[in-house]
């Protein structure tokens, strides 16, 4: 590279900026000075990268890479992929990584490709996994604190600096003391679980026959939900779950910065896949991204302006209604 600048984009889970910052870290020791970028999701859509590094991100997020280099992890392939893009931004595979479970263990191969070599500590390592896998069971204390924060946090761009501040001082220094801040947005998350109970118990949730559909608006007519949706948003996964292990199939509509989305647990065996994706009207079906994830449905516009939240409502209808009239 013939610049001593360079930038690295980065998404935004914890496993993003661990491998983000020790990139940064090799870079930095090769004498370049590097600058960091966040975008949300929405941002990355049609934006042009050139002349840079990308953790996380790439051409499926709806960016064009010029001449620039991207780390990616294929979570449900267990593979982690360097990828090279050329001047039209075709991608060439420089370093295919098979069986591993995070981005962080592919920055940790690549920046032995620029004859850096960088550890972190095994703790934080097993954290980012477990993450990364869903087994919360298995995170440390500061592993917690860690989720906690980022879960309050989801969609907070500005949080991903606090956040990068930890981890480049974790790959650094192996320093492993949590900042207050990460101590503070965590207790948060704690007061989100107790507003979980209270919308699961006051029933601030449409029913639809059997089937209960939580809704994370700021749109949706109901003043528990409006006052605290802040905090709501970082749980609405969490009461979607909880409602599917009870009742066997529950539906989530949360409004993002990507639209809203409509997320679908299944647990019952008398219901199939098959059969909710046909229940979605025919003339929407054209519109939305449909995504199978393990037992979880996931539907959003391609088109973020084309969906509204009584839209979504309608589709969450049309969903009930077949269930119910297949299982009478």
């Amino acid at each position: 590279m013939m610049s001593s600048n360079i930038t690295i984009y980065s998404d935004w889970s914890w496993d993003d900026i661990f491998a983000t910052a020790i990139l940064a870290s090799a870079l930095t020791r090769k004498g370049y000075k590097v600058f960091l970028e966040f975008p949300s999701p929405l941002e990355r859509r049609n934006l042009i990268l050139s002349k840079c590094y990308c953790v996380g991100i790439t051409h499926r997020d709806g960016a064009t890479l010029i001449n620039s280099t991207a780390l990616e992890y294929l979570s449900d392939k267990k593979l982690g992929l360097v990828l090279r893009y050329d001047g039209e931004g075709r991608s060439n595979i420089l370093m295919r990584l098979v069986g591993i479970n995070s981005l962080t263990e592919v920055a940790l191969e690549y920046i032995q490709t620029l004859n850096e070599n960088i550890s972190i500590p095994e703790q934080i390592l097993n954290d980012i996994i477990a993450m990364n896998t869903s087994r919360l069971d298995k995170l440390s204390r500061i592993g917690k604190i860690m989720y906690k924060a980022f879960k309050v946090n989801y969609s907070s761009k500005e949080f991903r600096s606090i956040m990068y501040s930890f981890a480049y001082t974790v790959v650094n220094s192996k320093t492993l003391k949590i900042p207050e801040q990460l101590n503070r947005e965590a207790e948060k998350y704690e007061k989100a679980l107790e507003l979980l109970n209270e919308l699961i118990k006051n029933k601030h949730y449409i029913e639809l026959g059997s089937i209960k559909v939580v809704t994370i608006s700021s749109s949706f007519n109901d003043e528990f939900i409006k006052q605290n949706i802040s905090l709501l948003r970082a749980v609405g996964y969490d009461a979607l779950l909880k409602l599917c292990r009870s009742d066997g199939i529950a539906l989530l509509i949360q409004e993002t910065e990507l639209g809203y989305v409509m997320r679908i647990c299944l647990l019952r065996r008398d219901i199939s896949f098959v059969d909710i994706i046909k229940s979605i009207p025919q003339n929407l079906i054209d519109k939305l991204l449909v995504t199978l994830r393990g037992n979880h449905i996931l539907i959003r516009f391609r088109e973020p302006s084309n969906g509204s939240l009584d839209v979504m409502l309608d589709i969450a209808s049309k969903i009930a209604s077949s269930i119910m009239n297949k299982t009478k």
